[in-house]
């Protein structure tokens, strides 16, 4: 299957993701992202079978979290992702934090990965069959 890039997962807000008073507290903004981007990693064609195989996985670089409204306990939240921009090591994603029910956008994330291989972190090149998939994301600052 040819990789897409972009990608929507759906989240359900639990009790551990809120403080007290039921709303969405920031940290857990992240994890809820770091599925979608595990998501949309394999839906991109690489999934966490080949990172665990390979050693080779993308690092959170950098993050840039806007939040527009709260999301509280029990919203079912549509995350929208997409891959925005391929350098040779480095790869640019972003998020839309959407609550499902009425549209309403929560949050918008964007993030800066790295390729690396471990354990020892060399920076590696963004996967290939991105660069071949989506020319028109290839460019950049590496």
């Amino acid at each position: 299957m040819a990789p897409v890039s972009h990608h929507t997962t759906r989240i359900k807000v639990y009790y551990f993701d809120t403080d007290a008073g039921g709303v969405v507290h920031n940290v857990a903004y992240l994890r809820l992202i770091e599925v979608a981007r595990t998501e949309l990693a394999e839906a991109l064609g690489w999934t966490i079978a080949e990172m665990n195989a390979t050693s080779r996985v993308p690092v959170v670089a950098r993050t840039e979290i806007d939040y527009l409204k709260p999301a509280r306990l029990g919203d079912t939240l549509r995350i929208e992702g997409r891959l925005t921009k391929l350098e040779k090591v480095r790869f640019h994603l972003e998020f839309d934090l959407l609550r499902d029910a009425d549209g309403a956008k929560l949050a918008f994330c964007r993030q800066t990965m790295v390729t690396v291989q471990l354990p020892g972190g060399r920076p590696q090149a963004v996967p290939q069959a991105w660069v071949e998939a989506f020319p028109q994301l290839v460019g950049g600052r590496d």
